[in-house]
């Protein structure tokens, strides 16, 4: 509100910055409470985060192509180079060349450079790094460069919708995890896994565990049909049940994070997978159950390569940031009518002359994916 004589407190003059003090300040955090991995914005990052963003991208995006801007810059390229495997409290913790697992502070010109999330680092990136000066003295490195991400699995703070949390980097799959029964077979919380997989860039796998409490053919020729791989598994059964070697064979040498509701059996699927990380696994989750933070995801290296990602923010399958058409784009056999519906910006939930309802009343779309769309679109987008 401007004051009596008609000007706004803090600003001299009128001018189109009027009021960007206070602007500023609103949208930066108390300076005394900003940890080692977190920055203050600066004016122009402030407009850009409040900005509205096109409906062809979302937030991630928008992250992941700026991220990778400043891992293009020549001075990324010094040091030695390593992958980020976790965190100690404010340092990253980097596996180098040796295989070592070395803590690392993060070099504050290349904190600066990159903004919009609370963590600029996360586990998954291939960073460059200095190892220690004096390594009897001081055992912490620092980071002085990084390397462009293939991808990124991240979601919106749940206190502040404008700041994004990075759970992960250059994610080979994502692990889906479903039961057949005991918890029920829900289809709507796969497609928001699936998803959340496809709007960044992250190829996902459907597994079906439990295959031995009731028939599981119907739920896996739904997701075989669309091109997704699905495995019936029944973890209880040991590495030696079939679908469990044939999901292990599949995992080979990549990086991998497991997601999907409580009790359909993760935890013993991944302990039958791999029997070496049983107690490790059980341990993070005893250590961090109700204090684990969006910033704790955690890789561990899996016999015969690959890692497995530990990140509690997948737990949370809510969809932001995208529109209707980005969504509908994520549904393989809805983004194969696109351009057959009467208006270009239908939302396939009450236009008149919508492929998408035509091709759901011809028996040719599924009614349980449409389902899932439409929870989405209305309830998690409050579109109607």
């Amino acid at each position: 509100m401007p004051s009596q004589d008609g000007k706004y407190k803090g600003v001299k003059g009128q001018g189109n910055r009027q009021g960007l003090g206070r602007l500023r300040r609103a949208n930066t955090q108390n300076p005394a409470r900003v940890s080692g991995l977190e920055r203050q914005d600066e004016d122009g990052e402030v407009f850009d985060r409040l900005t509205t963003k096109s409906g062809s991208s979302h937030s991630g995006e928008t992250l992941l192509a700026r991220f990778n801007r400043v891992a293009r810059s020549p001075a990324s390229a010094t040091g030695l180079r390593g992958v980020v495997t976790g965190f100690s409290g404010a340092l990253i913790r980097v596996l180098g060349v040796d295989g070592v697992d070395l803590p690392c502070t993060v070099r504050q010109a290349l904190k600066k450079q990159i903004g919009g999330v609370k963590n600029p680092l996360c586990v998954g990136d291939v960073v460059h790094y200095l190892p220690a000066d004096r390594p009897l003295e001081d055992d912490t490195g620092v980071v002085t460069g990084i390397e462009p991400r293939r991808n990124q699995l991240e979601r919106a703070d749940s206190h502040n919708r404008s700041l994004i949390h990075v759970f992960a980097a250059n994610l080979d799959c994502l692990i889906i995890v479903s039961s057949v029964g005991a918890p029920e077979f829900k289809p709507g919380l796969i497609d928001r896994y699936l998803v959340i997989a496809g709007a960044n860039a992250i190829p996902a796998v459907v597994v079906i565990n439990k295959s031995d409490l009731a028939d599981a053919t119907l739920a896996r020729d739904l997701y075989r049909r669309l091109g997704i791989p699905v495995f019936l598994t029944c973890a209880g059964r040991g590495a030696a049940e079939a679908g469990v070697r044939e999901l292990g064979t599949f995992l080979l040498g990549k990086t991998c994070v497991f997601a999907g509701q409580s009790g359909v059996g993760k935890s013993s699927l991944i302990n039958a997978l791999f029997p070496s990380l049983a107690a490790r696994t059980g341990t993070v989750a005893l250590a961090g159950h109700g204090r684990h933070t969006t910033t704790s995801a955690v890789a561990y290296r899996l016999p015969g390569g690959g890692q497995l990602v530990d990140s509690p923010g997948v737990r949370e399958c809510a969809i932001t940031g995208l529109s209707a058409q980005a969504v509908a784009l994520q549904y393989p056999e809805f983004a194969a009518c696109q351009g057959l519906c009467r208006f270009t910006n239908c939302t396939h939930l009450h236009e008149p002359e919508c492929a998408v309802r035509a091709g759901l009343a011809a028996g040719t779309i599924s009614p349980s994916r449409w389902e899932s769309y439409r929870s989405i679109v209305t309830e998690d987008l409050a579109e109607h």
